[in-house]
């Protein structure tokens, strides 16, 4: 049996260029009333996070995260251009990673934080065929680098690497074996 929270008004108590947040009245399972928050990506379209492979390495970029107010390890990600996924996911890794062209396809899709975020991340899986010559974007990234895959797990092993999509990214490779 569904015990779904019903939404009675959706109030917006704050929105910006990027998201919306939502106060919403709603009633409870129980019958109770009260407000439940929830963010809205405000772009149509997914967000992507790309598992990018060249070889047998694996791109990952440095960025900081005011959230949490340190940098982190990641795969690269961001938010919809437009509403194809797969445009999507080549413009994150041109923009992070300076690839320039690749092999790409559908993993799967994650929600983040479902009882927070309305939000649906599609897991891309590229095989990187042209890198720019020259790359470097100082606006979001810190630095990028190509890892091994048993680099990548020690990066897991040792804390390194916490970021929820770079760990259901790898999640959903493993299943598809990717």
């Amino acid at each position: 049996m569904t015990r779904e929270i019903r939404r009675l008004q959706e109030v917006i108590a704050y929105e910006n260029s990027y998201f919306t947040v939502f106060d919403d009245a709603v009633e409870f399972p129980t019958g109770r009333r009260g407000t439940y928050l929830r963010i809205a990506a405000v772009a149509p379209g997914t967000p992507v996070v790309v598992l990018a492979k060249r070889g047998g390495l694996i791109g990952l970029v440095r960025s900081y995260r005011y959230p949490i107010g340190q940098s982190q390890w990641a795969l690269p990600r961001g938010f919809a251009h437009g509403t194809d996924v797969l445009e999507s996911a080549l413009a994150e890794l041109g923009e992070e990673l300076g690839v320039t062209g690749a092999e790409i396809r559908l993993l799967g899709h994650v929600t983040p934080d479902s009882g927070l975020l309305a939000t649906r991340v599609a897991v891309v899986l590229a095989r990187v065929l042209e890198m720019a010559a020259s790359f470097e974007d100082r606006e979001e990234i810190e630095a990028n680098m190509w890892v091994t895959q048993e680099q990548m797990r020690n990066m897991v092993r040792g804390g390194e690497i916490e970021d929820a999509f770079t760990l259901s990214a790898l999640t959903l490779s493993s299943i598809h074996g990717a």
